[in-house]
């Protein structure tokens, strides 16, 4: 039969108080309390740097330390770590390249990202980890997928 109206009633007043719960818990939480940054140096190559220069310039990016928590975030949130981590782009690993140090600031969980994916993949060290997710976004990740996308709403800007 037709559920009575009281039924219909107790399922608004729930509804209504899931939704009056969610909006408190945004609008009450404490604010400033951002997650704080680790400082890291990575060594990366000098064509990652011009890489990262150029999507702070296409998409209104702050600086680099902010296009690299970006790189990372995307690869932790969305991204697919075998084709990231698995898949061998660089041709001239070994070579001398123009290695350069990239001083960025990232929050905890993106640097834990790094040393996991560097375990998990057996890469040689967390700079070479760095490099092979810059690699991956600059020759076969979506930039537009990477880069226009908010993904962390709550560690600051």
């Amino acid at each position: 039969g037709k559920p009575g109206m009281s039924q219909v009633n107790y399922a608004l007043a729930g509804a209504a108080t899931v939704a009056v719960g969610v909006l408190a818990y945004y609008l009450l939480k404490p604010k400033g309390k951002k997650v704080p940054l680790k400082s890291v140096e990575l060594t990366v190559e000098s064509k990652h740097i011009d890489f990262l220069k150029e999507m702070i310039a296409k998409y209104k990016i702050k600086d680099l330390e902010k296009a690299m928590r970006i790189v990372v975030q995307y690869a932790m949130s969305d991204g697919d770590k075998d084709l990231i981590y698995k898949t061998t782009r660089c041709k001239t690993c070994g070579g001398k390249k123009a290695k350069t140090g990239l001083k960025t600031k990232l929050y905890l969980p993106q640097y834990q990202h790094l040393e996991e994916m560097m375990a998990s993949y057996k890469i040689k060290d967390i700079n070479k980890t760095a490099r092979v997710l810059l690699e991956y976004c600059q020759v076969d990740g979506n930039q537009d997928v990477i880069f226009s996308t908010t993904r962390c709403k709550t560690c600051g800007p």
